[in-house]
């Protein structure tokens, strides 16, 4: 996949793969189905996605605040974390199957539940304190070797160094050891064909019955993995200060995944946790990328004995760095600040406290990110700001009455604030019947400060309009701005009749008929 959006040319510096995310959305289709009709699934997610990116539909992710990016950054990296957990742990059989059976897509505490599960036992002894040793060393040099040098990137020193003291240090002198890939899963050669000709697989016919068994699956997949890209790329964007293209990433990731399922490949998506150790090495260009996917291809063919001996160690202690490195520790700061009380910040000098509404959405995304899925917590995320800035919005609706001393016949309402679904009741409920029918004869709605939003908004200013002239006011709108023109242009049935005030700058808003006002046609 990594050769695939490299040559395509997806985010220069991000590193695809599969990802847990995509492992969850499909495990349900492989226990009732099998794994033959995966490849369908991802196929189809695929196609959705180079649909997806040939739409231009990347733009929506403008629509992700930056609070729900730093919740994702977080709950990425207590996710990692949690992950290597699975390493202190005898090592079971980890096939596919096995790894995600009786995992639903939506099931809260999968997150952990390696962590909590009473059916396997933790490790003890000296297995134990040479995996936390590797971990430590390996933490070390990723975190402390770039401050020396970045010639030689710090996690493949880590993965050298805690393999050399291994099998040179402590399995050769002693009968100590830990635990390495091997021990938890063997490294296979794959067979490199199309599934089609692969005399192993045994696919299903393309039919409409298996496309309604795989097509919810592989819009699982679609969002889970879109999601999950698009906010890699936003996070790899804020590294390298180099905005990348949405759309191309989207078209990358759909070419890539249908080429891998054509292959015998689950799918993926973006990787964070790897791109971030790319991103740490200097690996900034599509060239990084390619070539990542190239080493993959040439020691899962030719070396993967060499992968097979790395202690688990090693891999725990750089993927807790990546961890670290992700973590985004202003947020927490900040979120802590927006609990404490003025005095307790005002004591520990501390001055970045935000909206609480934003940590809210931040804390929001980290919770259901971890508790449940991706895309349910980046959904959750974009409704609650949503939300906020709507309730925010309906509160911001000011109409000043101002009432001319020299001319006690002309009123003047000068209205400030958007005009739209969340205000239009409360701006209606601004003008009641029994004060209004009080005002002079020339009333005047001046739209100056305001703008008119949908079609609610609309229908709220034509009500206040018709609640004046009904009580035989002279009414006209003044001073409508040329967006708010120009949407009320479209439903110009509403305001056949209705008087509208052009207004020239240092004039005096008088209600003229035969000058100054005209149909809205």
């Amino acid at each position: 996949m990594n050769v695939f959006t490299a040559l395509i040319g997806g985010r220069p510096g991000m590193i695809t793969g599969t990802t847990p995310f995509i492992g969850i959305a499909l495990a349900e289709l492989v226990q009732n189905n099998g794994v033959e009709y995966v490849y369908y699934a991802v196929m189809f997610a695929g196609l959705l996605q180079f649909v997806f990116g040939l739409l231009g539909l990347g733009a929506l992710m403008r629509f992700v605040p930056y609070p729900v990016v730093q919740g994702f950054s977080n709950a990425m990296a207590l996710y990692i974390v949690a992950a290597q957990f699975r390493f202190g742990k005898v090592a079971p059989d980890k096939t596919f199957l096995n790894e995600f059976q009786g995992r639903n897509l939506l099931e809260a505490g999968h997150s952990w539940s390696h962590i909590t599960d009473g059916n396997t036992s933790w490790i003890t002894g000296s297995h134990l304190n040479i995996l936390a040793i590797h971990t430590c060393v390996a933490f070390a040099i990723c975190l402390g070797l770039p401050k020396l040098t970045r010639i030689i990137p710090s996690s493949f020193v880590a993965l050298v160094v805690c393999t050399f003291v291994e099998h040179v240090f402590i399995r050769t002198p002693f009968t100590f050891r830990s635990a390495t890939i091997e021990d938890y899963v063997t490294v296979k050669t794959p067979t490199l064909m199309p599934i089609w000709l692969d005399e192993n697989i045994t696919l299903p016919s393309f039919n409409l019955d298996t496309f309604r068994k795989t097509y919810l699956y592989g819009l699982a997949v679609f969002g889970t993995g879109l999601c999950e890209s698009l906010l890699a790329t936003h996070i790899v964007d804020e590294l390298t200060e180099i905005k990348g293209s949405k759309n191309r990433v989207a078209i990358g990731q759909g070419i890539a995944n249908i080429v891998a399922s054509i292959f015998g490949g689950m799918g993926g998506s973006g990787s964070i946790a790897q791109s971030l150790v790319a991103n740490h090495s200097d690996g900034i260009t599509n060239l990084s990328t390619f070539l990542t996917g190239v080493f993959v291809l040439l020691f899962v063919y030719a070396a993967y004995g060499m992968v097979n001996i790395i202690p688990l160690g090693a891999i725990a202690g750089i993927m807790a760095w990546a961890a670290f490195q992700l973590v985004d520790w202003e947020s927490i700061l900040q979120a802590i600040s927006t609990l404490l009380p003025l005095c307790l910040r005002d004591r520990l000098n501390l001055d970045c406290k935000t909206p609480r509404a934003d940590s809210l959405i931040m804390l929001a995304v980290m919770a259901f990110t971890l508790c449940l899925d991706l895309s349910i917590g980046l959904l959750s995320g974009v409704l609650i700001a949503t939300f906020v800035y709507v309730w925010d919005s309906s509160t911001r609706v000011i109409v000043e009455r101002e009432v001319h001393s020299e001319e006690i016949s002309n009123v003047t309402y000068n209205v400030t604030g958007p005009l739209f679904f969340a205000t239009a009741e409360g701006f209606s409920d601004i003008f009641p019947l029994e004060e209004i029918q009080f005002d002079p004869d020339e009333v005047v709605i001046n739209l100056e400060g305001a703008e008119v939003y949908d079609y609610s908004g609309m229908v709220a200013l034509k009500k206040v309009y018709d609640r004046f002239a009904d009580l035989g006011k002279v009414v006209a709108l003044s001073s409508i701005s040329l967006t708010s023109r120009r949407l009320m242009e479209k439903t110009a049935y509403m305001w056949q009749g209705v008087n509208f005030l052009e207004v020239e700058e240092g004039d005096q808003q008088t209600i003229d008929q035969s000058t100054v006002t005209r149909d809205y046609k």
